[in-house]
């Protein structure tokens, strides 16, 4: 259970706070336990958020401030249900079907993982928008490891999966292959790894270079055009540079990506985002982390250029960053101060800074 306080104390917009939560409930079932085969397991994940938050404040951003409060409230809904099917062919490969929940593979991410609720808040660095993949995926996944590489490949519904249409039809509106590889690396003996993923998507979508004939009358049928196939690729790294003596999973480091897609109809053409950060360097505070970053996302020229063919000038990249410090007050309790800084993508708006709180217990 995470509690959440959080408000724009700089900025456009309303500037009181907002105070909300989130409850992640996690059942893990075991095959072999159940009576049936061996790697097997079943994992449900089912979570409720409540109260207000700031992603709504009107401060003139476009990216969610409040990641974890977001989603899947900003799906049109305060509950919603992942459920995940994965069996262990062999000790290095194992293959994953049912409908994700994304912010679970963003919180598993080292350094700078959390999915909102533990690390960073701001999208731009808990969850990284590619625009390709939905918060909420149907799909299947198959990994595989080796002492050089990591490899992983998806195939999902390119569509957000909180839409019961996806469940009815599956893949009724195209397809959407991810491939990625992770290489283990290291430096002066402290671990790293460097990472490549390749993006590429049969859906259709808005022909962005189309925008200005939607200033057309309505009568004019058919001028508003479809797109297909787009691509994403992105390059990221992460790399320690203290790790606790003892612990080779505990530490602090640098971490950041570099993203570009086609831009038509990804309305994202690149991403950037850097940061340091990981677990305390203190031993009398091992349980502790803290993190800094820095996040931009481009918005795509197709997407600019249309829009200002129909009048709307008020758009533009948007950047930010945010600091965080997790204090553990005991093993299942913690608390999160983050400051998050952010020159809006309405061009017409200041810059806002927002301060935050979060209380989080684990059961």
């Amino acid at each position: 259970m995470t509690q959440f306080a959080q408000s724009a104390v700089q900025g456009d917009g309303d500037n009181a706070w907002e105070t909300g939560g989130k409850v992640d409930a996690v059942l893990s079932l075991q095959g072999a336990r159940l009576g049936l085969w061996q790697g097997l397991t079943v994992t449900i994940h089912q979570e409720w958020v409540y109260g207000s938050d700031v992603n709504d404040q009107g401060d003139g951003s476009l990216l969610p401030v409040n990641v974890a409060l977001g989603f899947p409230r900003l799906g049109g809904r305060d509950a919603e249900t992942s459920v995940v099917l994965t069996q262990l062919i062999n000790e290095n490969t194992s293959v994953s079907v049912g409908k994700f929940n994304m912010l679970d593979a963003a919180a598993r991410t080292p350094l700078m993982g959390g999915g909102g609720i533990n690390t960073f808040s701001h999208v731009g660095l808990a969850a990284p928008i590619s625009g390709v993949t939905p918060p909420y995926m149907l799909g299947v996944m198959a990994t595989h490891r080796s002492d050089s590489l990591i490899t992983t490949l998806m195939v999902y519904d390119p569509r957000n999966a909180q839409d019961t249409e996806v469940l009815r039809e599956p893949f009724s509106d195209g397809a959407t292959i991810s491939l990625s590889t992770t290489r283990p690396v290291s430096f002066r003996g402290l671990k790293g790894f460097q990472g490549v993923r390749a993006v590429y998507s049969t859906q259709s979508g808005l022909d962005l270079q189309s925008i200005p004939q939607l200033a057309l009358p309505p009568a004019a049928e058919g001028v508003v055009g479809e797109k297909s196939p787009y691509w994403y690729l992105a390059y990221s790294f992460q790399q320690y540079l203290f790790m606790q003596e003892g612990d080779a999973t505990r530490g602090w480091g640098v971490f950041g990506q570099l993203a570009v897609s086609d831009g038509n109809p990804n309305t994202v053409e690149s991403s950037l985002f850097v940061g340091l950060g990981g677990d305390s360097p203190w031993a009398s505070r091992r349980n502790d982390a803290w993190g800094i970053g820095y996040f931009r996302y481009n918005l795509s020229n197709s997407l600019l250029e249309g829009l200002q063919a129909i009048g709307v000038t008020n758009l533009r990249d948007e950047m930010g960053a945010e600091a965080f410090y997790r204090l553990a007050i005991i093993d299942n309790m913690s608390l999160t101060a983050n400051l998050v800084y952010i020159a809006p993508g309405e061009a017409n708006r200041q810059d806002a800074l927002f301060a935050g709180f979060r209380a989080q217990v684990r059961y």
